[in-house]
């Protein structure tokens, strides 16, 4: 079982919990800076086991609440990014008052939505039966010879007038061009004579049998008369529109003068017909075109209406539709059937660039120069290959849709907002996870329980770029949903191939055979020395100048008094 959950891929930095004892990270996270890996150099995601700690505090309803914002906004002012990763909510119902703001709330947006689909899904009906009449009178205007841009391409002048005409012509190269009866120059005659050479005699002569002449009545209509003539009706199809004398038709079609009579009578209404019909249905289908695309644009309208509510029934998340929560709520002390509860978990995502002092001396002089040479990017070849697109580790087994373009769009976005600093190697990442309790007594007190599980890690500049870029996909996931909800949704276009890792490579391959560490080798641009450098230099500096500061504000503001 477990080698097949490993052959399907996970997403390894997904998960950055602690021990809560020891506070040791996950096994496949810790192995990436013990010396001799395969990965030491390409990626630094290194926390010590002292960099986690729990302050748990019990206070006034509202008191956490007051915390937890105090601490995000002074996150702010000490030039933190602070971004939430995750959030879930629990009301019991006894709790009627928070009940009635959460759920309430939440089952009210759920009724507006329900209401609004319904709303698009009717207004998508009448917009099929539009279409469907505009379909059919595009095929009698396709009988009159009148074409679309597309079907004209390769007439170029014809094209290049319609552009001009309209000033938006791909928006309209599927509707029908009705340039050449608008004016009576030479240019525009001759496109009219075209068209009209384009004519479809014999399909309309059809629908004017059909739909016109067997309305006439019976003993009249040709239908009811062909078997006095059985060949009538395709004398008629035989004819064209300026056969009007009986002998000329009597000898052209080989027919008796009587017959002859009736086709010529047929031929006149025929013309009479063609010459209102054409105009007419030129008409309706102008008509109804602008009624296709003022549904349209209302169905976009319902659209843009509905996302706002499905967004916001997206962020009241309940816990209980998770199973770990389902699972330790049935054990859990502070859930009781007889008292009023409710239960939130709030997780940030908190980092800022970290360089220090040393950094243009001795050993990592190379991290420098690939710097000063813009050689140190977040998405190098190595990050790709196995954290973004690997089949094993990458993001992209937990985030399907991600393409190449999609990350790169996300790069530059991060550079323009001050996410990501280009010429920074190094971020210090804090994991922010709030566990938040409120409980109302039967006798009516109140308190609120909060613990602040604050967990810090030095991150190279590749590894921060993927967790961001997971925040990023959390908020393009929420499109998505109201997207496939509003029936728009169209998976990303780009390259989504797996960089697998190149197993044929000749060196690899003979250090692997002889089981030869090549720890001495340059193996990436970040540090690879974890006892000597990243211990004692970059997470003791970070420790001291980032994460003792966070723990003391919360501990302030607790009223824990300072060491």
């Amino acid at each position: 079982m477990a080698k097949k959950e490993e052959e399907k891929g996970k997403w390894l930095l997904k998960d950055l919990s602690r021990n809560k004892l020891r506070g040791d990270m996950p096994k496949d996270i810790a192995d990436l800076t013990i010396a001799g890996r395969p990965w030491l150099g390409h990626v630094v995601v290194a926390g010590p086991f002292e960099a986690r700690q729990a302050i748990d505090f019990t206070g006034p309803p509202g008191s956490v609440a007051g915390i937890y914002y105090s601490l995000t906004f002074q996150l702010g002012k000490w030039e933190y990014q602070v971004h939430k990763a995750d959030e879930w909510i629990e009301v019991s119902p006894v709790h009627a008052q928070y009940y009635q703001l959460t759920q309430k709330q939440k089952e009210d947006l759920e009724g507006k939505i329900k209401q609004g689909l319904v709303s698009v899904s009717q207004s998508m009906a009448d917009m099929e039966l539009l279409m469907h009449d505009k379909r059919r009178y595009l095929e009698f205007l396709h009988y009159l010879g009148y074409r679309t841009p597309n079907e004209l391409k390769k007439d170029k002048k014809l094209e290049k007038r319609e552009k001009d005409e309209h000033g938006h012509h791909d928006k309209e190269m599927d509707n029908l061009c009705f340039y050449e009866d608008k004016a009576d120059d030479k240019e525009q005659q001759k496109l009219k004579k075209e068209r009209e050479g384009r004519i479809d005699n014999h399909s309309l002569k059809a629908v004017f049998i059909d739909q016109v002449d067997m309305h006439t009545g019976e003993g009249i209509s040709m239908r009811s008369i062909v078997s006095r003539w059985p060949t009538l009706i395709t004398d008629f199809m035989r004819m064209n529109d300026g056969d009007m004398d009986p002998t000329k038709v009597m000898n052209g079609l080989d027919v008796s003068k009587a017959e002859a009579v009736v086709l010529i009578t047929k031929n006149k209404l025929y013309n009479e017909w063609k010459s209102l019909f054409g105009p007419e249905i030129k008409s309706r289908y102008m008509r109804i075109n602008e009624l296709v695309q003022a549904r349209e644009a209302s169905v976009e309208q319902y659209k843009e209406w509905l996302k706002p509510y499905i967004a916001r029934h997206r962020l009241i998340e309940e816990g209980l539709a998770r199973s770990d929560v389902r699972a330790k709520t049935t054990t859990s002390f502070i859930t009781s059937g007889g008292v009023a509860t409710s239960s939130a978990n709030i997780v940030l995502y908190v980092w800022k660039d970290f360089i220090v002092p040393e950094l243009y001396k001795s050993d990592a002089e190379m991290t420098a120069k690939l710097i000063a040479f813009k050689k140190l990017e977040p998405d190098d070849k190595w990050t790709m290959k196995h954290l973004i697109f690997g089949k094993k580790w990458g993001l992209i087994n937990e985030y399907p849709w991600i393409t190449e373009e999609w990350v790169e769009k996300q790069k530059k976005e991060m550079q323009g907002n001050g996410w990501l600093t280009p010429h920074k190697p190094y971020y210090s990442f804090f994991r922010i996870n709030l566990d938040k309790t409120n409980i109302r007594m039967p006798t009516g007190e109140e308190l609120e329980d909060g613990v602040f599980d604050v967990n810090m890690f030095l991150m190279s500049q590749n590894a921060a770029f993927c967790k961001m870029l997971e925040l990023k996909a959390r908020q393009q996931e929420v499109e998505h949903h109201i997207d496939k909800l509003l029936g728009v949704y169209k998976p990303p276009e780009g390259k989504r191939s797996s960089h697998d890792e190149d197993k044929t490579n000749p060196i690899k391959k003979f250090f692997d055979w002889f089981n030869i560490d090549m720890a001495f080798g340059k193996h990436g641009p970040y540090e690879r020395d974890f006892n000597d450098r990243i211990a004692k230099i970059y997470l003791a500096r970070c420790a001291q100048e980032r994460y003792a500061p966070i723990l003391d504000f919360i501990k302030k503001k607790c009223g824990i008094p300072a060491k």
